[in-house]
């Protein structure tokens, strides 16, 4: 660091900023980089960079000999050039001989002050020239008298607002601004800086262009006393007088003056080949170097001093790994040869692999026969690695690295290639997973995002080398599996045999964000060519498996069947008639009681929905419920069936002076879009019914995948006063950590354990336990499904009270209920607190 204003800048706090200074933080901010400011002058920079005691000297302009030493970064920055100034009070010098005699200052070890100098040697004039340590010391000497003028750097000279020092004509060496490193120690530094220089030079909303704008723009507006093109006008007009003076003065000297004009354009034709970032290497036909350029140089790792003294042979014998940049060389040796160029890839010195486009052409001197040879190496390293790279982005899932649905196709397509050419099968397996939304929506997008993270990490532990996972977006997985066996149905048994690993490896619980998930998944298997012969086919239809296995429950497969599809078919058909069942009120509602033991005491009902349909008559719930939950129609269906029971509990009460509760099973869908809460409390507003007599049940699932929303909302329910009920308990995977934190009333043991008693001890295990753990928590246990007396006296036995089934009725119109139950309610002698009489639920609607 050392102070060279607008460029650089040391204020008189010690605070740091300036052109440069901004624009390597910006940088090292970018990188991560740590930069540690060394305030020097200039003549302390460079041996102390070389002495190691610096890494990055920020502000240099290029000479061949700095070259030797120092190694420069390759765009640059700004461009330079000498400045002559004088005192504002002398007369200005037309040119350079004007300086004759004339004492001058000049920053010590800066490249004007020497370029200055040996143009006077050139003249033959005698400039007395006087070292200072800084810019400023260089400018202050006009103003003491010291010197008669001062030469420097034309960034740099304008910003200390000398009043005294005014500029001359006298221009000279435009040169690049750069950075620079001790030889062969911080080139990642420079290629850094490079990188950064490349984006932003053109970028005009870049922080380059910023930092200009801030520093340079408005102080060079001010200060140019030429426009840029009289500048270079006087470039060449000095040129032109350079000529003339020494025709006029130093005729003699012509010669000289000529070679050095010679020397002067090598250089520069020199410069100019080591700033290619490319290889250009030339060899005679004794396979001599004959040019070299400092890419290729660094590339075989030898200095350039020595690299135009060696053959092939010795940039073999020194990097083996580059041997192929040399082949085909032999045939450009003969006079009718041709130009060749190819891509190869190579090794650099430090075995970085590199590729080159090589352009080999052949030419012939006036001083030989045999042609030469120059080797153009072009490096498109980068480009092939973002070619890569964007090949790899259009065929693989940015989230999960996967491959996708491009990919898979292009996989799929070459399996049933092989499955034809030698008899095989494949596999694919469509893999959706179960409430994934649910997740999303409660847990946020990036909690998604990191659990189909896991899921993809847990698919490529399953499946063997060679297979394809890939993610066609969303929550939808597809594993392709190659070379099965030749007999279709083996095959089969094979994916199905991987089907079921998925589904358990899927199920297992995930910790996402601190939370516990679980997520279970639907998957639509076919094997080809046998289910399916096309790409297109064979994923539609393990689509159409996939939703099978849905409709089904949900976590398990399906291998396709040619019946799906007549299946989903059906699935739109009932989807497009069930809005219009909606819209006409074709929905009935069938209620089943539950009883006290041996079915004495009727005291509730479960309110069952059906759909009557005008031409095929009553249509499952279990086939038209899903449907309704997917496009989300459960939820003003829903509402019309709690808007049904709470009127009808408000007539028996008003008809009878009593009624039973009733329960209402809800979806997860209503638990999680819509506006339950309220609505219910509407509901219990307009009809005024006592809040017990309505009871709400909820399924395990909706536990499992609903957790945090469900323990929500049914703690705002209950805070209503309605009861409380779970559904299907013991069908999951872990619900024991959510029921403690659900304010329920009623557990109901599931059919799917109550057909196996007694007799199942497993069942029978299940059933003892649910019982136990439901009347150590204050539960009341119903048991669904009853359909024999066995049964019956088992559950009893087990001390299970309440009871609901065929055995003591299916779901029964609301007249069948009335006429059979409510003549000998047991509601009637008020005893249960379930139960609500007239006298009571006048009270009750008079203190509300």
């Amino acid at each position: 660091m050392f102070n060279a204003p607008p460029i650089m800048i040391v204020d008189q706090e010690g605070n740091n900023s300036g052109f440069m200074v901004e624009l390597l933080e910006t940088i090292a901010e970018r990188e991560g980089w740590d930069i540690e400011w060394v305030r020097l002058n200039w003549p302390q920079v460079i041996p102390k960079t070389l002495n190691h005691e610096l890494d990055l000297i920020p502000f240099i302009a290029y000479s061949e000999d700095r070259a030797e030493y120092l190694d420069y970064n390759e765009e640059g920055i700004l461009t330079g050039w000498g400045q002559v100034y004088i005192h504002k009070d002398d007369e200005v010098p037309e040119n350079i001989i004007g300086l004759s005699g004339k004492k001058i200052a000049a920053i010590k070890n800066e490249v004007y002050g020497i370029k200055l100098k040996s143009l006077c040697e050139l003249f033959d004039i005698e400039c007395p020239f006087v070292e200072v340590q800084t810019y400023k010391e260089a400018l202050a000497s006009i103003e003491s008298g010291d010197a008669y003028a001062a030469v420097t750097s034309n960034l740099v000279s304008y910003s200390h607002n000398n009043p005294h020092v005014k500029l001359t004509p006298i221009v000279f060496e435009p040169r690049k601004v750069l950075f620079a490193t001790a030889k062969n120690t911080n080139n990642d530094i420079l290629q850094t800086i490079d990188r950064y220089t490349k984006l932003w030079r053109f970028d005009a909303s870049s922080p380059y262009y910023s930092l200009k704008e801030k520093y340079l723009q408005g102080i060079i507006e001010e200060h140019k006393v030429f426009p840029t093109w009289l500048i270079y006008a006087l470039l060449v007009a000095v040129g032109l007088l350079f000529i003339s003076a020494l025709i006029a003065v130093l005729l003699k000297r012509q010669v000289k003056k000529q070679t050095q004009d010679l020397e002067d354009q090598s250089d520069q034709i020199r410069q100019i080949i080591n700033l290619v970032p490319h290889m250009i290497l030339a060899t005679n036909a004794n396979g001599k170097i004959i040019l070299a350029n400092r890419y290729a140089a660094n590339f075989f790792g030898i200095s350039m001093t020595d690299i135009e003294g060696y053959c092939k042979k010795d940039l073999v014998d020194n990097l083996p790994n580059a041997e192929n940049l040399f082949e085909d060389e032999a045939i450009l040796l003969r006079r009718d040869a041709h130009a060749i160029q190819k891509e190869i890839e190579t090794f650099d010195i430090e075995n970085n692999k590199v590729t080159l486009n090589v352009s080999k052409v052949p030419f012939i001197t006036r001083y030989s026969r045999i042609p030469s040879v120059v080797t153009v190496g072009v490096d498109i390293t980068e480009s092939k690695e973002y070619e890569r790279q964007i090949q790899h982005m259009a065929q693989h899932d940015s989230l999960t690295e996967l491959p996708n649905r491009l990919l898979l196709n292009d996989r799929i397509h070459q399996s049933l290639a092989l499955t034809r050419r030698y008899g095989h099968s494949g596999a694919v397996l469509f893999i959706d997973l179960d409430y994934f939304k649910t997740i999303n929506d409660s847990l946020g997008h990036m909690a998604g995002d990191t659990l189909l993270q896991e899921v993809a990490k847990r698919l490529q532990g399953i499946v063997r080398d060679g297979d394809t996972i890939s993610r066609l977006g969303g929550d939808e997985f597809i594993i392709q599996l190659n070379q099965l066996s030749g007999d279709p149905d083996k095959a089969e048994k094979v994916a199905c045999q991987i089907a079921e690993k998925v589904n358990y490896t899927l199920a297992q619980e995930y910790t996402v964000d601190g939370n516990k998930l679980f997520s279970t998944a639907s998957i639509g298997v076919v094997i080809y060519p046998r289910d399916a012969d096309t790409e297109e086919s064979i994923i539609q239809r393990a689509d159409t498996a996939m939703y099978y296995a849905k409709s089904m429950g949900r976590n398990r497969y399906a291998v396709f069947k040619k019946a799906m599809e007549k299946a989903v078919v059906r699935k739109h058909v009932l989807e497009k008639e069930l809005r219009k069942a909606l819209a006409e009120s074709r929905f009935i509602i069938r209620y089943q009681p539950q009883v006290t033991q041996e079915g004495d005491k009727f005291i509730g009902a479960e309110a069952l929905l059906r759909w009557s349909h005008p031409t095929e008559g009553i249509i499952s719930p279990a086939e038209f419920i899903p449907i309704a939950e997917e496009n989300h129609l459960i939820i003003p269906i829903g509402e019309w069936v709690l808007k049904q029971v709470c009127y009808q509990i408000k007539h028996w009460l008003e008809q009878y002076g009593h009624s039973p509760f009733i329960t209402v099973n809800l979806s997860a869908v209503q638990i999680r879009n819509s506006d339950l809460v309220n609505y219910i409390q509407k509901l219990l507003d307009q009809t005024k019914i006592p809040p017990q007599l309505l009871e709400l049940e909820v399924t395990e699932t909706v536990l499992l995948h609903e957790a945090r929303v469900s323990v929500d909302v049914l703690n705002e329910l209950k805070k209503l006063g309605v009861r409380l009920s779970i559904d299907d308990f013991g069908t999951g995977y872990s619900s024991l950590t959510y029921l403690k934190k659900l304010p329920l009333d009623k557990l109901k043991i599931d059919r799917s354990f109550v057909k196996d008693v007694p007799g199942d001890p497993d069942s029978e295990t299940i059933i003892r336990t649910v019982i136990g753990m439901s009347l150590d928590m204050g539960l009341e246990v119903i048991a669904e499904g009853v359909e024999t007396k066995d049964q019956l006296q088992y559950l009893v036995k087990e001390r299970c009270s309440l009871f609901q089934g065929f055995y003591f009725d299916p779901p029964i119109s609301l007249e069948q209920m009335e006429e059979k139950y409510f003549d000998h309610f047991e509601g009637s002698n008020n005893k249960d607190p379930k139960v609500v009489r007239l006298d009571q639920y006048s009270k009750r609607s008079t203190n509300k």
